[in-house]
């Protein structure tokens, strides 16, 4: 009788309401007097199967009553005999996977009813101590196994022994997510939600967070623009397009619209300078369960969940990993020989004698060492050289990269502290030079528990990243490009790198060189700090109810110095300076920023769950929050320094120095709710509310209400789905609408008339007024707008989840639709207004898309194997734009009925062969008179007779059609693991599937620059026949 399952569901009832209840379900006649046993007392009890034995053990934990069994079937409870207060033993074992019997680490043991849990070490094993004595229900769960329960009678002073198998299946129903402002089970999920926990992370060999999640949750798209280590660029969207910016280069930036908000542990931040290692899980929010968060979500949400201490004996951890980084997808450049092919070709073609002869083009075939003077240039000192260098040999190195981290977790009975300790190093691929960049990361996670009601949870993370560069010509300097990369990729394979003595570094013909810029630059210094703390207190005054107050505070410091070195370049005999690198003497420089960044962040939020008449699941959820941000910064510079070895600012000239300073500051307010509903844990609603308050706009445009609600219905549950769908464990449509606000798009104070300091560029910023007398001037910035609100951002989403055969395979889906109703646009004026108007709320975009996943997991003998895969695609339209229509030939980053970002040009018809087809298409109106045989030929696509851009009628397009666009399409990713004892193997493979990119500049001009490689061959082939 005492082992029969029974399943329960107490949410604050009185214990006299418990016991009938059990008494009911296992048909135990059950005796007491009302004077022994504490009826009014409220118990909480929520179990699937759990025994008659645990059931009262449970209910009955503090209540002082013993249960005694007569001989004929009665229990009777009577008043425990005066003793010890509490009795105490301990539980003890190994937590194995059931398919091979190998230990599993980290797998969380608890026992019901209490706050008693740990987590096991490497080798499985697991200790509870100071568990009260009786029957007592474990349970041990790890994410990608099925739960294991079982009962455990406790003796007094004595260690139990239990030993616990998990079997492996493709997704964990029961385990939980993270959504906003809360937790869910999987199961209870009802929007489209992703997530990935810590194992996606800790197996692949990187050192950014960004690089572990590209191309491992579907619908998230990694770019990054860059190599260099500390500045890749890296680019976050969710779902494509939701709004359009002014600038097209913050279209997919943080500041674009495009971007999801980021939140670690509950608080905004970055994830450039986090340790991945620390990461726990990390869940995507992506259509209406996004809508929670408001102003800052409108491309969804990434919910960033760090590590925890497990409460038991300290478990140390040591994680090392090292990569070679090379250069890849790099064309390759000719060498001198194959310029000199090309450099004939390109003077035949225009009508003047080759420059290289038979004779010449001989010795530069055979390398040649003796240099001739410039048969052109001679009289300017130029020489002609038959050599050939390669300058990317020349410049570039792999690169080395090593991560190290060091954790140690544990706790006593009250509390639990996980301490890390992370260091990255980042070594670049420019030879001789210092681009290197050293990440140090320290963090503390500390959680106590003052009593069973009150918990506090603090997090505290100190973060430093030193990143080097090259002086004068690092990512932050005129061009914000690796200069040196192109200079080395676009340098002159007919220019030796070192004059005839070898001493000096070699230049002429204004071209620079990439070997003496790495070697003789200055190293600019980059150093960014950062504090983080994060606090929430959650209280819980009844059963059900729990408070939540939660205040984070970022610091974050920037320090930069950037060198602009002169280094002399050489003629080829070494008699004088050609010219100098980076900066001429008198013009070398110095230039020191400092600014600090501090974001706060407070929260508090209350949540009341229980469950009406064991079917009707209620969850309420309601709060306010406050964030702001603090930005300061300065900026001095001087030139002219007599010395090169000592950089201080104070030995720069007085004559020219610059200095400068700003900040910005903002803040949001927001109250939110959230109420969600279960029935029979079949059919599921989630509805929220958030009502936001912007800085950014006028005060009687600041506010904005944006819901979103999202339903389920758990097919699976249902009792024909048992009869006739078996072959599912799960199956769950989902359906869902959201509203979001997005204020990116408009500026910090643009409801307010500003002054700028100084003119307009390009005229000089100051007034002369006399000798060594400058005075400042100042202009309107713009004209103000103070009907400019919130854009609002709509999606719509429908989805699929399923697991099937025994939960090995597992299957997502969903197709969403997002349209930016009130996206701000220019309006045109007439030009008589005199001055650039303001955006208004009056545009439109959509996105629509998908995204799938499959996952399944098994075992083949002896090796547990498992794989995913994943595809997305978004694609979106300029709806409106205020009828703009205008378009240029080639990249175009807006038009009206249009993707952003689009490219347009003329339909190729072909290579004119000869002479009559020349002179044929030369009569074509808008044909370039000076075309030859061997040139292009483009279609009269609009039949006018005439080649042109535009038509000849208003709104009518010309010749050129819709190309494509800049937007990743069908980004896909495969994991494939597979493990054996205590051997594991994976591979991981992402990418896109289609994606138009036009090569443009040197790349796309024979005879101007430096010619890939490709480009040659395809010049040598006949054009003719």
């Amino acid at each position: 009788m005492l082992r029969q399952p029974l399943s329960l569901a107490f949410d604050g009832v009185p214990l006299k309401q418990a016991l009938a209840e059990i008494s009911r379900q296992a048909r135990l006649n059950l005796v007491y007097a009302d004077d022994v046993v504490p009826i009014d007392a409220t118990v909480s009890l929520r179990a699937d199967r759990i025994t008659v034995a645990a059931a009262l053990t449970d209910v009955l934990l503090d209540a002082g009553v013993d249960i005694v069994f007569t001989t004929d079937g009665r229990a009777t409870l009577v008043k425990r005999p005066e003793g010890p207060a509490v009795q105490l033993g301990s539980i003890a074992g190994t937590v194995t996977a059931a398919e091979n019997s190998q230990p599993l680490a980290r797998a969380i043991v608890s026992v019901a009813g209490t706050r008693l849990t740990t987590e096991t070490d490497s080798a499985g094993h697991y200790v509870i101590a100071s568990v009260p004595v009786g029957t007592q229900r474990l349970r041990a769960r790890m994410l990608g196994y099925t739960p294991a329960d079982t009962t455990v009678v406790v003796a007094e002073g004595q260690q139990a022994i239990v030993n616990l198998q998990l079997k492996a299946q493709a997704i964990e129903l029961e385990a939980v997510v993270a959504v906003g402002y809360g937790e869910k089970t999987r199961e209870n999920v009802t929007g489209a939600v992703a997530s990935i926990g810590s194992e996606a992370l800790e197996s692949r060999p990187i050192t950014n967070t960004l690089t572990a999640i590209q191309g491992v949750i579907p619908g998230v798209v990694v770019e990054r623009s860059g190599g260099q280590p500390g500045v890749e660029d890296f680019s976050l969207n969710l779902r494509g397009v939701s709004s359009i910016p002014k600038d097209p280069q913050q279209l997919y930036a943080s500041s674009g619209g495009n971007s999801p908000l980021v939140l670690i542990d509950g608080i905004p931040g970055n994830l450039d300078l986090l340790n991945p290692a620390d990461i726990e899980t990390i869940s995507v929010l992506k259509d209406a369960a996004a809508s929670i968060y408001g102003a800052r979500a409108a491309d969804g949400v990434l919910l960033v969940t760090t590590k925890k201490g497990a409460r038991g004996a300290p478990t140390f951890t040591y994680s090392t990993n090292a990569a070679i980084t090379k250069l890849t997808g790099m064309m390759d450049t000719p060498n001198n020989y194959q310029m000199a092919i090309m450099d004939n070709e390109a003077n035949i073609h225009n009508g003047a004698a080759p420059l290289y002869t038979p004779d010449l083009l001989a010795r530069v075939k055979a390398g040649d060492p003796n240099p001739i003077p410039h048969p052109i240039y001679g009289s300017s000192g130029w020489m002609l050289f038959f050599t050939s260098t390669d300058w990317r040999k020349a410049v570039f190195e792999d690169g080395f990269e090593q991560k190290h981290t060091l954790t140690v977790s544990g706790g006593g009975q009250n509390s639990s502290y996980y301490v890390s300790a992370g260091y990255s190093d980042l070594n670049g691929v420019i030879r001789y030079a210092n681009d290197n960049n050293r990440r140090y990361n320290l963090r503390l996670n500390y959680d106590y528990d003052f009593s069973r009601r009150i918990r506090l949870e603090s997090k505290l993370s100190l973060d430093n990243q030193d990143r080097s560069d090259i002086g004068g010509l690092s990512h932050a300097s005129w061009c914000s490009c690796p200069w040196l990369v192109v200079e080395a990729i676009f340098g002159m394979p007919n220019h030796p790198i070192y004059t005839r003595s070898g001493q000096h570094f070699f230049a002429q013909g204004g071209w620079g060189n990439a070997v003496a810029q790495a070697k003789e630059a200055a190293t600019a210094t980059f150093a960014t700090r950062g504090v983080n703390t994060n606090f929430k207190l959650i209280v819980e005054p009844l059963d059900g109810l729990k408070l939540n107050l939660q205040s984070g505070i970022n610091y974050r410091t920037e320090d930069n110095t950037d060198i602009g070195k002169s280094s002399p370049l050489y003629r080829w005999d070494d008699s004088s300076i050609a010219y100098y690198s980076i900066a001429n003497p008198d013009q070398n420089w110095v230039t020191r920023y400092n600014g600090t960044t501090l974001n706060r962040n407070y929260v508090g939020y209350a949540e009341f769950s229980r469950t009406f008449g064991e079917r009707h699941a209620v969850e309420l959820m309601g709060g306010v929050s406050h964030e702001d941000h603090d930005l300061d910064w300065f900026q001095a510079g001087r030139s002219d320094f007599t010395s090169q070895d000592v950089w201080g600012l104070n030995l720069g000239s007085t004559g020219n120095m610059a200095t400068g300073g700003g900040g910005e500051q903002w803040a949001i307010r927001s109250l939110f709710s959230r109420l969600s509903y279960g029935f029979s844990n079949k059919y599921l609603l989630d509805a929220t509310l958030r009502y936001d308050g912007s800085s950014r706009f006028s005060p009687d445009k600041r506010w904005g209400f944006f819901p979103g609600v999202s339903v389920a219905w758990r097919v699976s549950e249902e009792p024909f789905a048992r009869r006739h769908l078996a072959l599912f464990d799960n199956l769950k449509l989902r359906a869902s609408y959201g509203e979001n606000g997005n204020q990116e798009g408009i500026g910090l104070y643009d409801y307010l008339q500003l002054i700028t300091i100084g003119r307009q560029w390009p005229y000089d910023p100051y007034y002369p007024f006399g000798a060594g007398r400058q005075d400042q001037s100042a202009y309107l910035s713009g004209m103000v707008s103070t009907n400019r609100t919130w854009e609002t951002i709509a999606t719509s989403n429908v989805g699929v989840d399923a697991t099937l055969l025994s939960s090995k395979l597992d299957f997502t889906f969903d197709y969403f639709i997002k349209n930016n109703r009130d996206m701000l646009v220019p309006v045109a004026y007439p030009s008589i207004l005199g001055a650039v108007p303001p955006y208004s709320n009056a545009g439109r975009v959509k996105t629509w898309g998908f995204e799938t996943s499959l996952g399944w997991k098994g075992h083949v003998r002896a090796v547990q194997v498992s794989a995913r895969a994943s595809l997305s695609d978004a694609k979106n339209k300029v709806v409106n734009y205020g009828g703009q229509d205008t378009y240029d030939l080639g990249w175009n980053y807006i038009r009206e009925g249009y993707p952003v970002s689009s490219y347009f040009g003329y339909v190729f018809d072909g290579l004119i062969r000869t002479q009559a087809e020349l002179d044929a298409y030369k009569k074509i109106p808008g044909v370039p008179s000076d075309i030859g045989i061997g040139d292009a030929r483009y279609k009269d696509v609009n039949g006018d007779g005439k080649i042109s851009l535009y038509g000849d009628t208003p709104g009518k397009d010309g010749d050129v059609v819709y190309l494509g666009n800049t937007s990743p399409r069908y980004t896909y990713g495969l994991n494939l693991d597979a493990k054996w004892r205590r051997l594991d193997v994976s591979i991981f493979m992402q990418g896109v599937g289609k994606r138009t990119l036009f090569r443009d500049g040197e790349y796309r001009m024979p005879g101007f620059g430096t010619i890939s490689r490709p480009r040659y061959r395809r010049l040598m082939r006949p054009i003719c026949g």
